[in-house]
């Protein structure tokens, strides 16, 4: 990770997280310059926050996280890792109840379990 005397990474550390990362040129990620700032990057680029890539942002997004973003009128530059962090969660515990993760899902499961209560009554 970056050292704890600059909040940019080296050119090796950079390195090292596109490969871990999996980013490729054809992303169009860019070694920061020392004059950067998250809240204002380079004309033309976004800062992403590091730990948000920790927190399992990998580019392209997927299906749902676009349509997330898009529903809720945010960017990806927009979001903290700890709410990166819940939409993966909530994408991963969909596909493992068998479920393709769905912008409408909460409200289908919060129906499904309203009409289970009922009906055991």
């Amino acid at each position: 990770m970056a050292s704890t005397q600059s909040l940019i990474p080296s050119s090796y550390e950079f390195d090292t997280l596109q490969e871990a990362f999996g980013l490729t040129p054809a992303n169009g990620v860019e070694f920061p310059v020392s004059s950067s700032l998250i809240t204002r990057p380079t004309p033309g680029k976004v800062g992403v926050y590091l730990k948000t890539f920790d927190a399992g942002l990998r580019l392209s997004l997927t299906d749902i996280q676009e349509e997330i973003l898009w529903r809720n009128g945010c960017s990806v530059q927009m979001l903290t890792p700890g709410v990166f962090h819940k939409i993966v969660a909530f994408e991963m515990i969909c596909r493992a109840n068998g479920i393709v993760p769905d912008y409408f899902v909460p409200d289908t499961l919060q129906e499904a379990s309203s009409f289970a209560a009922s009906s055991a009554i």
